[in-house]
């Protein structure tokens, strides 16, 4: 289906040219666009880090509008991590900023043979020498190229020295901390030489039927703040919820060990906000202001956001949170994932803990839990490649290898890619979406939050099951998740903000068709958009299929199938995968 037909920049970096095309007509913005074109031209089997692969940044139509929150772009390729689909969602201001530039995707095909930069002011577009920028991190890069063109309101996404180096998940960056962060899509853009890309635009979004548009942002707004999670999300944002998982029982403490922190009050929300706050910050055109800056002894930098926070306090056993705070500052600049960053750090702590390796295997560090050692020295090692550093680069799948199999049973990774900061037994519904969805291991796909909420109407509402409304419970949960993909994919192609969208579930079908129609002046209808949805799922299953993905890799690590949590609100917890898997399979209508 046809639904908004946008602008494609072309940019083919090895002749350093590029032309206009249109992005894909079965497409609804961002992800959607950018899916289908990774299936339609990649061979499959090409090198992710190879001139082959392409790299595909998407807006929509609806991003930079009025609509509240729709301040990311999404980039895609084939990961270098999993060596299955990649792409990972940027909020900020960029993903705007490119709307207004006349923008809705650009493509990167090649590789150059120096380092560049893509720079866009309105219709003029080049290609420009990088060479001085090479080496500098997200923040120097970022600030360079400001001052280099005299205009404080460039916007500027960029990598650092790990997208350089190759690092296996290094993010693409936009405003100093606002991250691509998932599946290495950083890696490609530093494989291809391309160190930045810096855009002016000044073409406003404009709705062919202001009136219907206007009442669809209205009510957007209305959602938002008069939902009950808007006060607590304006005060800690995403670090509200290290306090509520520790209340279910599935904070990952110590790598997965135990669900209860003694130190929770010294690392959790409150400890954060009194401590290293220094001002709320928010993305485009949003009144949540979920993010903040912080400052401490080390450094100042925005953020962290709970994945950040989490890894690099519970789940390395680190009670310090002015270290944590720093560190998460810390990875931004270098251009790491902090997800991946804080999974393998947490992973090499417990293979000492076990036994299994010694602090001389990793060039002589500390890697007790919580070591200061470790967590100050490693991130910079991974992101130059260094020592230990070189191997840990590569993601804990490919690191687990070098020290056997006791090693590779402590790893928590599907499909390559780095699980999230909480226990997956006992969130049922998410445990599931990290097992079958397109990118690997991961939560944000599209959040089945509804488990969390106790709320039987809403699950009924939205899935026709009122148990799964309940996170410890696996009834509805294939439906339930088949769902939040949808969602998922939804705000992926609107660009909206997913602690909004999926999160607190203020966006559903309805709200999105009315706010696509108002804009592009046509009737779109809820179903229409769930059928392109559908479709693009299916395309991205394709794509994976295609790259040798296999029932058995639709599966939770080994250390959580069959064995309940030890400890805490949800003890004696379990998961039974591969009942979930087939109710989702049967949901999807795929072969079991």
């Amino acid at each position: 289906m046809s639904i908004y037909q946008g602008n494609a920049l072309r940019v083919d970096l090895t002749e350093g040219s590029f032309h206009w095309d249109k992005t894909p007509e079965n497409g609804i913005g961002g992800r959607t666009w950018n899916s289908v074109t990774l299936l339609r031209e990649l061979d499959a089997g090409i090198d992710p880090l190879g001139p082959e692969n392409l790299l595909c940044i998407s807006v929509g139509p609806l991003t930079g509008s009025k609509l509240q929150a729709t301040c990311r772009f999404i980039a895609s390729a084939k990961s270098p991590l999993t060596g299955f689909l990649g792409d990972s969602g940027a909020r900020g201001f960029f993903a705007a900023e490119l709307r207004w530039a006349g923008i809705d995707q650009i493509v990167f095909s090649g590789a150059s043979e120096s380092w560049v930069y893509l720079y866009v002011n309105g219709d003029q577009i080049e290609l420009r020498d990088a060479s001085h920028l090479a080496g500098m991190d997200i923040t120097e890069t970022t600030l360079q190229l400001i001052d280099d063109h005299g205009d404080p309101d460039l916007q500027v996404a960029t990598i650092g020295p790990a997208g350089e180096n190759l690092v296996k998940y290094a993010i693409i960056s936009c405003n100093l901390a606002r991250a691509c962060g998932r599946t290495g899509m950083g890696a490609v853009m530093g494989s291809k030489k391309l160190k930045a890309i810096a855009v002016r635009g000044s073409k406003p979004v404009i709705p062919v039927d202001p009136a219907r548009f206007d009442k669809a942002c209205d009510d957007l707004m209305g959602a938002i703040e008069g939902h009950r999670q808007f006060e607590s999300r304006r005060l800690y944002g995403t670090t509200r919820i290290m306090e509520s998982l520790s209340d279910m029982g599935v904070l990952p403490a110590y790598h997965y060990r135990s669900t209860l922190f003694e130190g929770l009050e010294e690392v959790g929300s409150r400890a954060l906000r009194r401590d290293h706050m220094v001002k709320p910050k928010s993305c485009y055109n949003c009144t949540v202001y979920c993010s903040r800056y912080n400052y401490t002894s080390y450094s100042e930098g925005e953020g962290p956001e709970y994945e950040a926070q989490a890894a690099f306090t519970v789940k390395c056993g680190c009670t310090d949170l002015e270290l944590a705070v720093h560190v998460s500052n810390l990875v931004n600049r270098l251009g790491l994932d902090c997800i991946s960053s804080g999974e393998v750090m947490a992973w090499l702590m417990e293979c000492k803990h076990e036994g299994i390796i010694t602090d001389d295997d990793c060039d002589g560090i500390d890697l007790s839990w919580g070591s200061k050692e470790a967590l100050l020295k490693l991130p910079e090692m991974i992101a130059y490649r260094e020592g230990i550093g070189d191997l840990l680069a590569e993601g804990t799948k490919i690191a687990a290898q070098k020290f056997g199999t006791e090693a590779r049973k402590l790893t928590a990774e599907v499909k390559g890619l780095e699980l999230f900061s909480a226990d997956p037994r006992g969130i049922k519904g998410f445990g599931l979406m990290n097992a079958v969805n397109s990118r690997g291991g991961d939560h944000y796909r599209g959040e089945p939050t509804i488990e969390l909420t106790g709320d039987e109407e809403l699950a009924l509402r939205r899935i026709g099951n009122r148990d799964a409304a309940h996170r410890l419970k696996e009834e509805g949960k294939g439906a339930l998740v088949n769902y939040a993909e949808h969602l998922g994919l939804l705000s992926d192609s609107m660009t909206v903000c997913k602690n909004i969208s999926c999160s607190m579930d203020v966006i559903d079908f309805d709200l999105a068709a009315e706010a696509y129609s108002g804009l592009l002046g046509k009737e779109i209808t809820a179903q229409d958009l769930w059928l392109v949805c559908s479709h693009v799922s299916q395309v991205e299953r394709e794509f994976n299929l295609r790259e040798g993905l296999t029932r058995e890799d639709d599966t939770l690590p080994e250390r959580f199938v069959g064995k309940p949590i030890p400890d805490g609100p949800s003890k004696g917890t379990i998961i039974d995968i591969d009942r979930l898997v087939e109710d989702y399979y049967e949901v999807k209508g795929w072969e079991q």
